[in-house]
């Protein structure tokens, strides 16, 4: 029972009343039969009172004497009758040492008194409030499936959802964010099938930001996945930075041109402006390059780091592409970019022409299908094209500050080099990647046009006709 007050009234005060001061509490309403009178609700009917005294102090002093003589007589905030008596005792034999209380604080944590998003809810709540930071319409049920929208996805969003994602596939998915301890999230990273410790740490960090947005929402008091230090994941070994040799960058170049003219831009732009892959190159776009002042200019929503950046001091070879190939205005990125770009990097792998010209025929599913696809889309190396810039671009000019200019890269010369430059290129193998220039073809040789439903009937129909007619 809580006893509020004391309390002043003023109206008994102002008609001089010597009783103007009260205390304010109420205890369950008892039915004749002893037991707690309930409303429809199965919940006590309770009594209020309001005793009244001459001072506040006696007020005050009162307390102790209330609060004795409701526990006395059986009238306090929990009142057991019989039935009551016995599921209590029973429901402490189960729990043992663990209070009542805290058990009833778990079991409504688990089942609330009203519906409230779990997980899985969230995470789709949390991709919305991403995409709309970064101006992109929210996904629903209509289009979270539409991979040309989910393509204009900066990469680390894109990252976040997938890894978020798994997490919440499992049985997590349809808990609550507060029942999440930091136990099952340490367990569950560190248990992720056939994945290194820096994906793990990736796994965390994804889950981090996640449950730290949720406590931004006050959903929970405190994330259980902030905190969690890297050596509790498994220790991280540093692997080689891979990049493009000059013949594997000269047979990329002649292979675009050859066979994917519309994107020899779009990767001029990153191999040898240094400009960031998915997280720039989705919204790049023609008039970002200023060719007349020799500039590329990232605006702020489309820069990584939704900075207004401007990269000068690009190499000759840059302005020779972009004056073949460049475009004035528009997005540099065609549709279907995914397949197109995988199809150029495996046509590249081919050193045999004749064997690339007649793969490059081929519709790019049955492409990407064979074994020479699965070969060398798995060696080409993660984040290459940046890493190939600045690999040959410090060893071109020795400078390593200079690159990271160009590059836009924020951290210190060590971190370039630890994360984006590769080791065994010399100077003059430096040079010789700024002197590629663009060799355009005639004739590009572009996959052959697989016909469906109208037009695949009337191609056939012609084929037909043609075959049963006279010579």
């Amino acid at each position: 029972m809580e006893i509020s007050g004391p309390f002043l009234n003023p109206a008994k005060k102002a008609a001089g009343h010597p009783s103007c001061w009260y205390l304010s509490y109420s205890v369950p309403k008892i039915n004749p039969d002893g037991t707690v009178r309930l409303n429809a609700k199965g919940r006590p009917v309770l009594d209020r009172h309001r005793p009244f005294y001459p001072t506040k102090q006696k007020a005050e002093a009162d307390k102790p004497r209330i609060n004795d003589q409701q526990a006395t007589t059986g009238a306090g905030k929990f009142l057991l009758d019989r039935h009551a008596a016995d599921e209590y005792g029973a429901a402490k034999t189960i729990v043992g040492e663990v209070s009542l209380v805290d058990v009833a604080k778990f079991w409504r944590l688990h089942h609330p008194e009203t519906k409230r998003e779990n997980l899985r809810e969230l995470l789709s709540r949390y991709v919305n409030d991403a995409r709309d930071r970064y101006g992109l319409p929210p996904l629903s049920e209509t289009n979270d499936d539409d991979e040309e929208e989910l393509q204009r996805e900066p990469r680390h969003l894109s990252d976040l959802r997938s890894r978020i994602g798994a997490f919440v596939a499992t049985k997590f998915g349809e808990r609550q964010p507060e029942t999440i301890s930091r136990r099952e999230i340490i367990g569950y990273v560190r248990t992720l099938p056939d994945v290194s410790p820096r994906t793990r740490r990736n796994h965390k960090n994804a889950l981090s930001a996640f449950f730290g947005w949720i406590r931004d929402q006050e959903l929970i008091g405190a994330s259980p996945a902030a905190g969690i230090r890297r050596r509790v994941l498994g220790k991280e070994k540093s692997n080689e930075i891979g990049f493009l040799s000059l013949d594997e960058l000269t047979r990329y170049f002649r292979a675009a041109e050859r066979y994917a003219p519309e994107l020899v831009a779009h990767e001029v732009v990153q191999l040898i402006a240094g400009v960031r892959a998915d997280d720039e190159m989705r919204d790049f776009r023609g008039e970002f390059v200023l060719a007349r002042t020799r500039q590329v200019v990232i605006p702020a929503g489309v820069d990584k780091m939704n900075n207004r950046e401007v990269i000068d001091g690009l190499e000759d070879n840059f302005w020779a592409w972009w004056t073949a190939y460049g475009c004035k205005d528009g997005r540099l990125r065609p549709k279907n970019y995914g397949p197109r770009w995988d199809r150029l990097r495996v046509l590249a792998s081919v050193s045999d022409q004749s064997q690339a010209d007649r793969l490059a025929r081929m519709p790019i599913k049955a492409l990407l299908k064979m074994p020479v696809a699965k070969e060398a889309l798995e060696k080409w190396p993660w984040n290459g094209r940046r890493r190939t810039f600045c690999t040959y671009h410090v060893a071109k000019h020795q400078n390593a500050d200079k690159t990271a200019l160009i590059m836009r890269h924020r951290g210190s010369v060590l971190t370039l080099h630890n994360s984006y430059r590769g080791l065994g290129v010399t100077q003059d193998d430096g040079v010789k990647y700024f002197q590629i220039m663009p060799a355009p073809v005639a004739s590009p040789i572009l996959p052959e046009r697989v016909l469906k439903g109208a037009a695949k009937r009337s191609a056939e129909e012609k084929t037909k006709g043609a075959e049963s007619s006279p010579t």
